[in-house]
């Protein structure tokens, strides 16, 4: 192989790499986004009236 295509290759890897970084940091960011707007949106963020405080408190297990 010769060096100058093996330069070029790692360059062109590089640059896929970086890309591909910035796509998954721009998902993650998507995705706080996301979760930040359905917690605001969350009956306890709005000041409920507490009337789901015992919602799943009791689990019914039969073996």
């Amino acid at each position: 192989m010769n060096v100058t295509q093996s330069a070029g290759n790692y360059g062109q890897e590089a640059m896929v790499a970086s890309l591909a970084k910035k796509q998954q940091e721009a998902q993650g960011e998507q995705a706080l986004s996301l979760l930040q707007g359905t917690v605001e949106n969350t009956p306890e963020s709005q000041g409920s009236s507490g009337t789901t405080d015992t919602l799943g408190n009791n689990i019914n297990i039969r073996v």
